[in-house]
């Protein structure tokens, strides 16, 4: 059985990076360029950010135990081009969903990934789930299902964030490669696409501002995920998991800063999640103590 990790940094790297992603998710729907531009400089900055990390003796020290473990098994450069694909499809629904209006759809996403996080890492990994941490996933499993009932279709965008990152962040912990620098390895895979995608659309950015814009993205999307990931491999699965609910929220206030429009049922449904939330950071002092 999987040892249940509560490391407070744990909970710190994941609160920050929910809510850069939040910030960039906003940023996102500012700019002017495609969401496959803007995709296209997320992936080459936060890229150039992982190349000036290996000035760092352990971050080289990082690729190099990388480099041996995917060695190991013939077929791991195979599930680390796996893992890249997935993780790529979903920076570029990230940047795509605020720009075309449909961020409350990629916020129910990440409102049913905890849940499916929660579940693989029961099922699949065997990690501990305490009683109140079922008792949250049951009030999310409410809240999710009377947002299924209430709405009349889900977006095929929903289910592409919830279902793939799940199996991402379960192979990447199953087979060792949830290593930071596991994640500078699949954006190296994503460049080719990236390049292609910024060849594609001509001219540059058309002022400083769009400019700025477009580093934001990556400087901040880059050191989210780097904490996001980090987060993941400090806290067992299901603790991860119930975490990962700060982001939807923030995802979907965002979405309504935009102008998209929220149904009756939602509130309802955030207001369950809320208590969700409350019950989990009482837990989460309780075990603080504890330790202490």
């Amino acid at each position: 059985m999987t040892v249940q990790r509560s490391s407070p940094r744990g909970v710190v790297a994941s609160l920050v990076a929910s809510a850069m992603f939040g910030a960039i998710f906003f940023i996102a729907a500012q700019l002017q360029s495609s969401a496959e531009v803007v995709y296209a400089w997320r992936v080459v900055v936060t890229l150039a950010l992982y190349v000036l990390a290996l000035c760092h003796p352990a971050a080289r020290l990082g690729v190099v135990i990388l480099w041996r473990r995917l060695r190991t098994r013939w077929w791991m450069p195979l599930l680390a081009l796996l893992l890249a694909s997935i993780v790529g499809v979903q920076l570029w629904l990230f940047m795509w969903a605020p720009i075309h209006g449909h961020g409350l759809d990629a916020g129910l996403g990440y409102l049913l990934l905890p849940i499916s996080l929660v579940l693989c890492g029961r099922f699949l990994m065997h990690a501990h789930v305490t009683p109140l941490q079922w008792a949250v996933v049951a009030l999310a499993v409410v809240a999710v299902a009377i947002k299924i009932i209430a709405t009349p279709q889900l977006s095929w965008v929903t289910w592409a964030i919830c279902i793939p990152y799940a199996v991402y962040f379960v192979l990447r912990q199953r087979f060792g490669l949830d290593e930071p620098m596991s994640f500078g390895l699949e954006l190296t895979a994503m460049v080719p696409v990236a390049l292609w995608l910024l060849v594609s659309a001509g001219s540059g950015p058309q002022s400083a501002l769009e400019t700025t814009g477009l580093l934001a993205v990556g400087v901040i999307g880059g050191i989210a995920m780097v904490l996001y990931l980090a987060a993941s491999d400090l806290l067992s699965m299901p603790v991860f998991g119930l975490l990962s609910y700060v982001e939807p929220v923030l995802l979907v206030v965002v979405a309504v800063l935009l102008g998209e429009r929220m149904q009756g049922a939602d509130l309802l449904v955030y207001g369950i999640l809320a208590v969700a939330l409350a019950l989990l950071a009482f837990e989460g002092f309780r075990a603080g103590r504890r330790s202490r």
